[in-house]
């Protein structure tokens, strides 16, 4: 959105200024705010004030070699502003309070989704009002009505297909009885907040880029992986996706590994080897001890630790989903042309030891190796999407790009 009134350039400034405050966590002064935010020294000091009064920010003094007044430094006062993200995902829901940072406050891991989207919802809100009296009972001088007033909205986080605008989950896979719900509908009326909804791709590559770590202008790929594979990719600081909200849907991605065929019709299609299902069922063929089947997570696991002990099957198992992920980072490396590759989401964990070599070693192939794309693994844990769909909220709230 452009904005085109003076209140609305007004408030555009002022989260502009409030950005660059917060991506500072060292803090910055006056003048290289004026500097970074290309703004008059008057219009700065303005804004700065506001803010201070309203208690987003606090200040420093520092020393300086400039005359004049001592230079104050800014930083972000973190729990002026809180958010609440939640995670539809098939292996568990999860609930999470993050600070203006995006910081993690506290977390509930839940039972997975059943086929009753309302009580699921009212888990949810549960969850959050418990959070909420715990921080109120914890917090110096606050309580459960002060840092209720504090948290600003809540964003959602599933697997596609939904419909963000309408707030609508549609199909998504994995989860049977979420078809046709009015989520958001359901969120709002629960916990009496804003809320937003978004695919959890985007809900976690969102939390990737919100501290500021990479330049805005850098394009950023971050593959997905949970019980499928998705991806998602921001450019200039914002997520590309789509006409219709559905970009990154990569399951049918060729990775011209062999020839098995897809029910789709095409041949070697991503999700035929990165399906987490379909790992585990060959995990089992071939008499591995993966622990429970009932819980994906401790399965991956066991995967893992036999792995560990030396099984050559458990090994070759995750380095075969490591050559499929990295054939689809190499076609993606050369569509997007990113600055950087970054691999996530709640099962990582337990691939990435034996999985990332691989996906290193074939997306380095792209535009036949000419194209060198530093590939790492994200910082965040399995509560990814929670986290996420926390910082969707916040960047509806805080970006200069939505004012």
């Amino acid at each position: 959105m452009r904005a085109t009134t003076m209140p609305q350039v007004g408030a555009r400034n002022e989260l502009v200024v409030l950005r660059a405050i917060r991506v500072s966590p060292d803090g910055v002064d006056q003048t290289d705010l004026m500097e970074r935010c290309g703004l008059s020294r008057q219009a700065v000091s303005q804004i700065a004030r506001r803010l201070i009064e309203r208690g987003l920010v606090r200040t420093t003094p520092v020393r300086t070699q400039r005359p004049g007044k001592p230079a104050m430094s800014m930083r972000v006062e973190p729990r002026a502003m809180l958010a609440a993200g939640a995670h539809l995902d098939p292996a568990h829901l999860t609930v999470t309070l993050v600070d203006m940072l995006a910081r993690p406050i506290l977390k509930r891991s839940l039972a997975p989704p059943g086929e009753d989207p309302a009580a699921d919802v009212e888990r949810i809100g549960a969850a959050l009002d418990d959070m909420l009296l715990e921080l109120g009972t914890t917090t110096p001088g606050g309580d459960d009505g002060s840092v209720r007033r504090a948290v600003q909205g809540i964003g959602v986080a599933a697997p596609a297909g939904l419909d963000a605008a309408r707030g609508t989950l549609l199909n998504p896979p994995w989860l049977p009885g979420w078809r046709d719900v009015p989520l958001l509908d359901l969120v709002g009326r629960r916990t009496g907040l804003p809320a937003v909804l978004d695919k959890d791709t985007n809900a976690a590559l969102t939390a990737e880029c919100w501290p500021g770590r990479f330049p805005v202008q850098e394009t950023v790929l971050y593959l997905y992986v949970g019980a499928g594979v998705g991806s998602a990719v921001a450019g200039d600081g914002s997520i590309h996706r789509g006409s219709t909200g559905q970009a990154g849907e990569i399951g049918h991605l060729p990775t011209g590994l062999d020839d098995t065929p897809c029910p789709c019709g095409r041949l070697s299609c991503l999700r035929l080897y990165t399906d987490m299902d379909r790992l585990l069922e060959r995990a089992e063929r071939a008499g591995l001890a993966v622990g429970p089947r009932t819980g994906r997570a401790s399965a991956l696991q066991g995967l893992q630790q036999e792995a560990r002990n030396g099984s050559e099957a458990a090994r070759s198992l995750i380095e075969g989903y490591g050559a499929a992920l990295g054939e689809a980072a190499r076609t993606l490396i050369s569509i997007h042309d990113p600055h950087r590759v970054i691999v996530g989401g709640p099962y990582w964990e337990y691939l990435a030891e034996h999985a990332m070599p691989l996906v290193r070693a074939r997306a380095g192939r792209a535009r036949d190796g000419s194209h060198d794309v530093p590939v790492t693994s994200s910082t965040f844990g399995d509560d990814v999407g929670a986290i996420g769909a926390a910082t969707l909220f916040l960047e509806q709230k805080l970006s200069p790009a939505a004012a």
